[in-house]
């Protein structure tokens, strides 16, 4: 009997003992993106020590964000939100935590009713790494395992009074290497299941989790503390221990997230109230035949040659009805390559590796930043899979000049480089280093220059909410932040083209937005227009989105949905980067690896994103001599090559009731991209001329010496032509037409943003050549995009005539003198 009894005995202390070990939970290396519960936010609140907080985490080229960032990007298909009133000086955004630094499991429970009043629904505790101290003066009620294991039921206990609802997770403290802590560390560790037990048998969602078995050799040498790499690890393991919570037991989190004034919330937060985007009322307008009438008369009054005084120019109203012209269906058909490794990285902290063009040869390039200081490690993109390292200090090309989160890298005077921008949460302003490339003479073989602040900024703009797209195309990234519901709100940079002179235009609302989840959205250039799309990212790296069409309002376009731009590879977004490695002028899909190494999926696909105005141009064929490159009075056909700008020419032989054409072959070799080029008649003897439009503005003259009725061109390059960066404008503002009738071309800037157009009349062959004759006209609140320049009248001068992109009607403002 005796004996049946000691067995029975046995037997239930076998399994009572079996019960305590099926209550710990072992680390099983989980893979990341697994969703813990579909449809449930999870708001997290870690509590502990210097570990929670993340103690050196911030050094040897960490991030100060502890094990909470590989936490967060583990469960990259949950929504999170960290809980908790304390936070650290890591690089993250909302990591908030109730833990401190040097303090015992009695400090924590004192001091954690602010935490647990922002009711998480997951606690994660690790604590009594300083209650097993050696030295009471750490361990200030004293380092007997037993009596802290009480206090960590006690404070257990707390949270559980707290948040009824929430799981709580409760640590086996990871290892010491110390042997001084040693023998108290392991008592205490085996300690803590029976201590979670006796909450789990009433009933509470209390669970231990073993972190015994994390390696030591993760550890610092104070033999304490994770080393960078061990913080990650130390985030696997509790994104591990989350995964094996019963989902039954994972509740919505009871009321509001906390209520933040950093992070997302800094600077007023996301902004509710963004308006809804204003295209506005088309200036081409129907009017009456006498209105018409009037203008002409008007004009032709005072249609003299020579015009020396300001121009009149006389408004028409619609003198055409359109239904001429083309727009593409604006489709994106994806296209992607396989994916293939073209670099294999530093060996640094992924979060970190950026993909910008430092170096102006249209191609990104691979950065580290330094997530403490700010400083840029570079490799130039040499093609394909070559790269080499930037400047002459091992690719470290800028020192840094604050820490990683608030460095934004942009081209924000549009001269191909990269600038280096420090943005400031609490109110949106924003300083620049302007890039001035590789330089043999300045620090570490690279070129920066202070810029200083170049705005102010804006309420709701802050490290979350800004970003630096380019909205309009114009080679200038533009300031833009994202509001609640992800709409946009757009402030044009209308500075100069590689000048410092920086300004941001209010443009209002250009968007109304497309998912809330604002962490999400990314910008990028998908079909090569030059204009940023707008795109957002899925759990699994796919991409849907809107491509960016423009209208007749520079700063205000349209977005037209696409659905699915990229299906994913079930990969974390947060190691995607949208970047064009190949100078094809798309942006193609990179995967950083653990490593910092890059798998590419080049970006082949195309679309018909063709707007009417793209075909739309005025030119005489049969007699004014525009565009007349052999003085016959006939404009010619005339086509330039793409990437050289050397021109080909059909020479019109042609008479009034027939059109002929001869080929003639390459006429002239390029200067540079034929965008770039103007056919103009320069020096007035109706032979027209070939003008290359720099970046900047100013232009490289070579006159036509063809002579009339004979065969072959020749060109004389003609400095003294010459215009010297007149308005810092792209070349797309820049046109070259005959404003004053006096048979010679002048510099025209249409203003982007207006349609204002400021005239430098051409005084050749005196000097100065280029006379500034002033803004013309205010233009009509339209795109300069949406105008151009034809002589619709015989007095000769140049008009200027409002097309509207929608539907190709036109109106015209007549050119004519004021006496």
């Amino acid at each position: 009997m005796w004996r049946s009894l000691r067995c029975y005995i046995w037997l239930a202390v076998f399994i009572a003992a079996s019960q305590v070990v099926a209550d710990v939970l072992q680390f099983k290396n989980t893979t990341p993106g697994q969703t813990v519960k579909s449809g449930t936010e999870l708001r997290i609140l870690c509590v502990g020590d210097s570990i929670t907080v993340g103690f050196r985490s911030d050094k040897d080229g960490g991030d100060g964000n502890g094990y909470r960032l590989q936490l967060r990007d583990d469960l990259y298909k949950d929504n999170l939100t960290y809980a908790g009133n304390v936070t650290s000086d890591g690089t993250m955004l909302g990591g908030y935590f109730a833990a401190w630094s040097g303090k015992t499991i009695q400090y924590m429970a004192n001091h954690i009713d602010a935490s647990l009043a922002q009711r998480p629904n997951i606690v994660l505790i690790h604590a009594g790494t300083n209650d097993m101290a050696p030295k009471t003066t750490t361990a200030t009620e004293g380092n007997d395992p037993t009596a802290a294991s009480e206090r960590l039921g006690n404070l257990i206990d707390k949270v559980i009074e707290a948040c009824p609802d929430a799981t709580v997770l409760v640590a086996m403290i990871i290892n010491s290497c110390d042997k001084s802590h040693y023998p108290r560390t392991t008592t205490f560790q085996n300690l803590i299941p029976g201590v979670v037990k006796q909450r789990s048998d009433n009933g509470s969602h209390v669970l231990a989790v073993n972190f015994t078995s994390f390696p030591t050799s993760s550890l610092h040498g104070d033999c304490i503390h994770p080393t960078n790499v061990g913080y990650q690890l130390f985030g696997d393991y509790w994104y591990d221990f989350i995964t094996q919570i019963p989902k039954d037991w994972i509740n919505t989190p009871v009321g509001v997230d906390p209520n933040r004034v950093d992070g997302l919330y800094a600077n007023g937060g996301p902004d509710p109230s963004i308006p809804a985007p204003q295209i506005g009322k088309s200036p081409v307008q129907i009017t009456s035949s006498e209105n018409i009438t009037s203008a002409a008369a008007t004009a032709l009054n005072k249609g003299h040659t020579g015009c020396t005084s300001r121009n009149v120019f006389t408004g028409t109203g619609e003198i055409f009805q359109g239904g001429v012209g083309y727009t593409g269906d604006w489709k994106y058909h994806q296209g992607w390559t396989a994916p293939r490794q073209v670099a294999s990285g530093y060996g640094l902290d992924r979060h970190y590796v950026r993909l910008h063009d430092m170096d102006g040869d249209g191609k990104a390039d691979y950065l580290w930043l330094d997530p403490m200081t700010g400083a840029i490690t570079c490799s130039l993109n040499l093609g394909g899979s070559s790269w080499k390292r930037a400047g002459n200090n091992n690719g470290l090309i800028a020192t840094g000049e604050g820490k990683g989160n608030t460095v934004f890298l942009a081209d924000i005077n549009g001269d191909g480089l990269t600038d280096y921008l420090i943005a400031h949460p609490e109110n949106g302003s924003v300083s620049v280093w302007w890039n001035g490339g590789a330089s043999s003479t300045q620090p570490n073989g690279w070129k920066w220059v202070h810029g200083g602040q170049i705005t102010a900024g804006v309420s709701h703009a802050n490290l979350a909410t800004l970003k630096f797209p380019d909205i309009n195309g114009d080679g200038r990234a533009d300031y833009v932040y994202i509001g609640e519901e992800g709409d946009l709100k757009h402030f044009l940079n209308i500075g100069t083209r590689g000048g410092s002179d920086v300004q941001f235009a209010e443009q209002g609302g250009i968007f109304k937005g497309a998912t809330s989840a604002i962490l999400n959205i990314v910008f990028a250039d998908i079909n090569g227009d030059g204009r940023d799309d707008y795109l957002v990212w899925d759990k699994n790296g796919g991409l849907t989105g809107f491509l960016n069409q423009p209208t007749q309002n520079e700063g205000v376009p349209q977005f037209i949905e696409q659905g699915t731009l990229a299906s994913g590879n079930s990969q974390n977004p947060t190691f995607l980067r949208l970047a064009d490695l190949d100078g094809d002028g798309k942006d193609d899909y990179v995967y950083v690896d653990e490593h910092g190494g890059l798998l590419v999926s080049y970006n082949r696909g195309t679309g018909d994103t063709t707007t009417l105005l793209d075909g739309l141009h005025f030119a005489d064929i049969d007699g004014d001599g525009f565009g007349d490159v052999n003085g016959d009075g006939l404009d010619d056909y005339l086509v330039l090559n793409p990437v050289t700008g050397a021109l080909t020419a059909f020479i019109n032989l042609g008479s009034n009731s027939d059109i002929r054409w001869s080929s003639t072959g390459v006429i002239a070799n390029g200067r540079g991209p034929g965008a770039n080029v103007r056919i103009a008649d320069i020096d007035g003897d109706g032979i027209d001329d070939y003008i290359y439009v720099y970046p900047n503005g100013s232009t490289n003259t070579f006159r036509n010496l063809h002579t009339r009725g004979k065969e072959g061109f020749s060109w004389k390059n003609i400095p003294q032509a010459n215009a010297n960066a007149k308005v810092g404008r792209l070349p797309e503002e820049i046109s070259f037409s005959d404003i004053n009738n006096d048979g010679k071309a002048d510099y025209i800037w249409t203003s982007s943003v207006n349609g204002s157009v400021h005239v430098y009349l051409n005084n050749y062959p005196n000097q100065p050549m280029w006379l500034d004759h002033g803004v013309v006209t205010p233009g009509v609140d339209v795109s300069g995009s949406s105008i151009r320049y034809a002589t619709l009248l015989k007095s000769g001068y140049s008009d200027y005539v409002i097309v509207n992109p929608q539907n190709g009607t036109f109106a015209a403002q007549l050119n004519s003198c004021s006496t």
